[in-house]
């Protein structure tokens, strides 16, 4: 078996440069051919406009009822090309994408000199089905991202105990109740005192990250953040 797997990794290695060349990457925006860049040109990556603002109350952004985390934090602005790149990033298997974007994330905030320590970082998890599926956890993977930059421990506090459908398909009302009692905390000795960079993808209705700021709150959390991509 291992043997099999360094012969895989061996052709991959061989090979990638080849079929580069043959069929030589792309720019996943604009379709122009990359040069040393990965996935996005830089003019692309430079044109995405930024958030603004990049940090929001949590009560300033549109969600209803009570709302358990303070701040949103977004990168960048809703645009086309951003849209793009992450359903490239969730649904075609571009995963890396997700690591570039913590980074991004990471150094924007930092940028913002925000008072507030953060202590940890909590990924919004998948369903182990949805998991099994997609491979990886773009959540989890944007907080790889951060952590390089940001050297804040991540932790997987969250447990989505509850298989449920794409978010994507309901309305605001359907939302919340999709994802209602959809999460546990694993470990709450771990967040009792912490202020939580909680990370997701996207910030549409907030209902899932909502979901996920009541759980850690209820843990004994104190500042809690949400950090997404973008912020619909």
């Amino acid at each position: 078996m291992m043997g099999r797997r360094v012969l895989s990794l061996l052709a991959r290695s061989v090979f990638t440069p080849i079929v580069d060349f043959i069929y030589p990457p792309f720019c996943l925006i604009c379709e122009r051919r990359l040069e040393g860049e990965q996935h996005v040109c830089t003019d692309c990556w430079q044109s995405m406009a930024k958030a603004s603002p990049a940090i929001a109350a949590s009560d300033a952004i549109g969600l209803e009822g009570p709302v358990y985390f303070q701040h949103s934090f977004a990168l960048f602005e809703y645009s086309d090309a951003v849209r793009k790149l992450v359903h490239n990033m969730k649904y075609k298997g571009v995963s890396s994408l997700a690591v570039r974007f913590g980074g991004e994330l990471a150094r924007a905030y930092a940028a913002q000199k925000a008072s507030e320590k953060i202590d940890l970082l909590v990924p919004v998890p998948l369903h182990p089905a949805r998991l099994r599926e997609r491979g990886y956890n773009q959540a989890g993977l944007l907080a790889g991202g951060m952590t390089k930059v940001m050297q804040v421990r991540v932790i997987h506090a969250l447990r989505r105990i509850r298989y449920t459908k794409q978010q994507a398909k309901f309305d605001r009302d359907q939302r919340i109740t999709n994802v209602k009692d959809a999460f546990r905390i694993v470990d709450p000795s771990e967040i009792k005192g912490k202020n939580v960079a909680l990370i997701d993808d996207v910030l549409t209705t907030g209902s899932t990250l909502n979901e996920c700021a009541k759980e850690l709150q209820q843990a004994g959390a104190g500042y809690i953040i949400a950090f997404t991509i973008v912020r619909i």
